[in-house]
């Protein structure tokens, strides 16, 4: 199954990020992983969003409604 709608799970502010062709394992191990890139250790709770965006992006992804 390919996951072609939007990725609710994402945070307000960080975005919705998707990629077509993608399984929803796949994104949530990729929204995991980069999250995870993304917290600034020891000073906050919530991932830091130039960080995360840029992860994403490695990974191949887009923002919705923007295109490469």
């Amino acid at each position: 199954m390919t996951l072609l709608a939007p990725l609710a799970a994402c945070s307000p502010g960080l975005g919705v990020y998707d990629k077509p062709g993608l399984t929803y394992t796949e994104w949530r191990r990729d929204d995991a992983e980069c999250r995870q890139t993304a917290l600034v250790a020891g000073e906050r709770r919530e991932p830091e969003r130039d960080l995360y965006v840029c992860c994403m992006r490695a990974r191949g992804y887009h923002l919705r409604n923007q295109r490469p």
